[in-house]
């Protein structure tokens, strides 16, 4: 099954299609909802008006919105050259990780706001080569302050993309100065607003989301299970990404620092932000899909690749049809 997503070819488009579906064969006798509450952020309010739709649609929305951004994101990744050669694994592994969790497989704000995140990683990846610096990362910072004021769990975004500028670029602090005005540039307005309407108040009532707390699963030895198996093939994707790193150009060997460190710092939110679990981790899929893409493709044995592949679809076969309780 994975060999024909380790080959760039019109077909793979077609398999990783077959491949949503198959693994989200569950939507016969349980549809996704709309899954949004007004402390996700300014996107409840875009997406608010969709609670109307039949049930039939909806399941077409979602596949639609999973395959495109995984295509996306592949194209992003293919582009930048970070696997040894084009492929569709990393749509694959992302269409895989986004069905793992029962609530995954609902139309979220977190699932919407993956867009915007990689949107932002292609538009990070053309910082290398540019010749119009500036307006590249005032671009990159008007995305990123938008992102998290529509979606107020996507914060960590604001330190990735300084990490991101010192990393690929010389320090100058003009340009730090640029990100910084473009990041703020959504909230002077949404402010501008909100002092000429006099509802200040929103500011603080929305600060209350960010508790440190503990999680609790209401399946806990289930949701161990799976995050012990996906971390495991994450960790795999690392290991093979720095054994193989030393025939990486520059680029693309700070292309996967971000992508490490964008996964490290949106993992910590689902503890921070109250009521976040698990659907904020939807947006460590993006970073995680490249990693576990590695598992995919680097092993010169099939079988292993295989055997990947199928633990991931029985644990969203098990989670979705068995245990079908929220994790």
């Amino acid at each position: 099954m994975v060999s024909f997503f380790k080959e760039k070819s019109t077909s793979g488009v077609f398999s990783l299609v077959i491949a949503s579906v198959f693994v989200r064969a569950f939507f016969w006798v349980r549809p996704p909802q709309l899954v949004s509450v007004p402390d996700d952020g300014l996107i409840y309010y875009l997406i608010s008006p969709l609670s109307g739709l039949s049930g039939i649609l909806l399941p077409l929305i979602y596949q639609l919105i999973v395959v495109v951004q995984a295509l996306r994101l592949n194209y992003a990744l293919n582009d930048v050259r970070l696997y040894p050669k084009p492929a569709f694994t990393a749509a694959l592994a992302y269409i895989l990780l986004t069905a793992l969790f029962p609530a995954w497989n609902n139309i979220s704000a977190a699932l919407l706001i993956n867009s915007m995140l990689i949107w932002l990683l292609y538009r990070i990846i053309k910082l290398y080569n540019t010749q119009q610096p500036k307006t590249l990362i005032f671009n990159i910072g008007l995305i990123t302050g938008s992102t998290v004021l529509l979606y107020f769990s996507a914060f960590p975004l604001i330190l990735v993309m300084f990490f991101t500028i010192a990393a690929f670029r010389p320090f100058r602090l003009n340009e730090w100065l640029i990100l910084l005005i473009g990041i703020i540039t959504p909230f002077y307005f949404f402010g501008t607003w909100l002092f000429m309407t006099d509802k200040w108040s929103m500011v603080l009532q929305q600060l209350q989301i960010f508790q440190p707390h503990i999680i609790r699963p209401a399946n806990l030895s289930l949701t161990i299970i799976t995050l012990a198996i996906t971390g495991a093939a994450i960790i795999a994707g690392v290991f093979l990404w720095q054994s193989n790193s030393g025939r990486m150009i520059i680029q693309v060997r700070k292309t996967w620092g971000v992508l490490f460190v964008m996964l490290l710092l949106l993992i910590p939110v689902v503890f921070i932000v109250k009521d976040a679990w698990p659907n904020v981790l939807l947006m460590a899929a993006v970073p995680a899909s490249a990693f576990v893409a590695n598992t995919f493709l680097y092993p010169k044995r099939n079988f292993i690749s295989a055997i990947i592949f199928w633990v991931f679809v029985a644990l969203i076969v098990y989670n979705n049809w068995i245990a079908i309780k929220v994790l």
